[in-house]
């Protein structure tokens, strides 16, 4: 049985990818991700939900003015 923290390895580089751009800007949306990725907006969508469940994320807004910022780590 497969968890939700048992990735590919394919998706992994993604989500790592996504979260070093994330690292130059403050708040993305998900248009600008499927913009500088390339990704369908479906595709951008599910990236950013699973990075929020993970909590490298937090989501902020409505579904239509949604934005994603790093969330704070907590040591």
């Amino acid at each position: 049985m497969v968890d939700k923290w048992s990735i590919k390895p394919s998706l992994a580089e993604k989500l790592v990818d996504i979260l070093h751009f994330m690292a130059d800007n403050t708040q993305i949306t998900t248009e600008e991700l499927v913009r500088h990725f390339n990704f369908t907006p479906t595709t951008a969508k599910r990236y950013l939900r699973q990075l929020t469940e993970f909590g490298y994320l937090e989501a902020m807004g409505g579904n239509k003015n949604r934005n994603y910022k790093l969330k704070e780590q907590q040591l």
